[in-house]
This record gives structure tokens, C-alpha cells and sequence, in this order.
């Protein structure tokens, strides 16, 4: 790992022999930032952001379900020191890494994330056209159409991985039970509507309860919620005569 070729990886775009300004301008973020013409964060960064404890994040990328390849281009061991002195591990992290990990992360504030790191990737293409207006140069251009398909990339990575926050699952239940009310006048009725909605829904979406429902389908999913209808009992039975 300590071999600056290995770690470029994929997240390499400027050549060894040039430093970014950008990396000044987002020193103050401790969140993305280039170091050695690689975009990169850390972990004690993401444990910070996603208001988790160090240790925990540590673990989450020991543990990874990925490639040795895969972590030897986008985890770098490293060490830092604490107010006592002491020297901890820490990981520097590539976007790569960064995406692959947090996707596995829960709650609001992983909710949150894409809005932030894209934040930060919009402010470094920001600065790179601002202080180098060089339509003339090919490697100022080269990185900022990467920045921007990356950005795009992430974007799209995180609305297909981001579920619904817990106050959204309450109000997908509460859709559900007056739909359910709506529909019935005789209370022993409602247990079969509750199981035909709730698997009605799962089909439609294809999970396997409602809260896998994805944050970008969380609309479609209370329309849809409010438009269903039952099966009529003579088509059910039918259905499981066949």
C-alpha cells in the first residue's frame, strides 16, 4: 500500500507532477480533498459526517464483501495522533472506496450523504475552472468532465441504494392503514386487505418489506398505496383453484 502507483488506482486523474489548488480550498471541509492528484476523504472524516464512532467505521471496511484488488486500490492504512499522542489506524479513502462503503450505511445522516459529497465535488469543479480557464489545456479538461461523470455516477449509485428514513416508513404504514379502513366496513375483513396491500406493494416494487422501498420511489409508493384495490374474493379463489 505504500506504493503511490498502487494506491492511484482508478481515482488517479492529474499527473504526479501537479497538486490541485482545489485541495487548499476543501482543506477546510475535512471531508474530500486531493492529495497526490487522487480525490480522496478518510475514515475518521466519514465517521465525523455520518456521526458514527471511528472504531465502528474501521470495522465496517475490514469488513467488506469485496475484492483484495478492490481494497488495495481504494484503502490506504495510515495513522494519525491523538490529543494524548497516541498513534491511531485510519484509512485514506478513494471516492470509490468511499461510495462502496457507505452504501451500507443506514439512517438519516446516510441519507443525507449524497447531497453533501456532491456538494463538495461541485465546489472542487468550481474552483478548478476558475483558476485554470485554459480551454486550450486537455488535462484541465480531462478532470473536469471526470469530475462531472462522476458526479452523475454517484448520483445515480445512491438513488438506487438509499431506503426509506424511519418517519417516512410510518407514513408508508399509516397510507396503508387507511387505505385498508377505506375499504372496509367489516373489521374481519381488514387482516386479508392488510396482507393483500402489503404484498400487492412488495410485488410492485420488488422488495421484500417496506422499508427496502427506495427514497426516490417513496412517492410512487404512497400513490400507488392510494390508488390499490383488493382482489374480489371469486377471483382469488379462482386464482388458487388454477
Amino acid at each position: 500500500m505504500g506504493n503511490e502507483e498502487t494506491w492511484k488506482g482508478e481515482g488517479a486523474m492529474v499527473e504526479n507532477n501537479i497538486v490541485l489548488p482545489a485541495a487548499q480550498t476543501l482543506a477546510d471541509e475535512h471531508f474530500v480533498y486531493v492529495e497526490n492528484g487522487v480525490i480522496m476523504t478518510d475514515s475518521r472524516s466519514i465517521a465525523d459526517k455520518f456521526g458514527k464512532r471511528h472504531a465502528d467505521v474501521l470495522r465496517s471496511i475490514k469488513n467488506l464483501e469485496c475484492s483484495p484488488e478492490f481494497i488495495l486500490r481504494n484503502f490506504a492504512p495510515s495513522e494519525y495522533i491523538d490529543r494524548s499522542g497516541r498513534k491511531l489506524p485510519t484509512y485514506k479513502v478513494t471516492r470509490d472506496g468511499f461510495t462502496f462503503l457507505v452504501t451500507g450505511f443506514t439512517g438519516k445522516e446516510a441519507a443525507r450523504f449524497k447531497e453533501d459529497y456532491i456538494g463538495a465535488f461541485n465546489r472542487m469543479e468550481q474552483q478548478l475552472q476558475m483558476e485554470y480557464k485554459q480551454p486550450e489545456n486537455p488535462l484541465l479538461l480531462q478532470t473536469v468532465k471526470q469530475l462531472e461523470e462522476r458526479i452523475q455516477e454517484v448520483t445515480e449509485q445512491m438513488e438506487n441504494t438509499v431506503t426509506l428514513k424511519t418517519s417516512e416508513q410510518r407514513i408508508i404504514q399509516q397510507a396503508i392503514g387507511r387505505r385498508v379502513i377505506v375499504l372496509t366496513k367489516n373489521e374481519k375483513e381488514r387482516p386479508e386487505l392488510f396482507r393483500q396491500l402489503y404484498r400487492a406493494l412488495y410485488v410492485k416494487f420488488e422488495v421484500n418489506s417496506y422499508r427496502d422501498i427506495l427514497k426516490k420511489d417513496f412517492e410512487q409508493a404512497l400513490k400507488f398505496i392510494a390508488l390499490w384495490k383488493p382482489v374480489p374474493a371469486t377471483e382469488r379463489k379462482s386464482a388458487s383453484s388454477n
